[in-house]
C-alpha cells in the first residue's frame, strides 16, 4: 500500500511545484508595455499604446505576447500532467456536441421515438 502512498505524495509535490512556478515573479509597466514575469521564466506582455517595438518587432495596441517558458523540470512537469489531453469540461462538451448534431441530422424529418 506504500507504493501508491509514495507516488501519490509525489504527484501532490509534482503539482505544489506546477503552481508555484506559475505565481508572478514581477511586474512592470513601461514604454507602453505591461510585463508580468513568471517564476518558470516565461512573461506575458500586454501592449498599451499603439506602435510599439518588441524584440524588432512593431505591434499595436491590444496585443497579448506569451513567451514560452524556460524551466526545464516545469516544462517537463506540464508535458507529464497537463499535455494535450482535453480537460473534462472539454470533454463533456465535445460528447454535449455530437449528440446534439446526431439528434439534429438524423432526427430533422421523424419523429424522435422512431428509430
Amino acid at each position: 500500500m506504500s507504493q501508491y502512498t509514495d507516488k501519490i505524495n509525489q504527484i501532490a509535490k509534482d503539482f505544489a511545484y506546477i503552481e508555484e512556478m506559475e505565481g508572478t515573479s514581477s511586474i512592470s509597466a513601461y514604454n507602453g508595455q505591461f510585463r508580468i514575469m513568471y517564476k518558470h521564466g516565461g512573461e506575458r506582455i500586454e501592449i498599451v499604446r499603439d506602435d510599439i517595438e518588441v524584440d524588432g518587432k512593431l505591434y499595436n495596441k491590444g496585443e497579448v505576447i506569451i513567451t514560452k517558458p524556460i524551466d526545464s523540470y516545469y516544462i517537463k512537469l506540464k508535458e507529464k500532467y497537463g499535455g494535450t489531453n482535453p480537460t473534462w469540461k472539454d470533454q463533456i462538451n465535445n460528447w454535449f456536441a455530437n449528440i446534439k448534431k446526431r439528434f439534429l441530422k438524423n432526427d430533422c424529418n421523424r419523429s424522435f421515438w422512431k428509430s
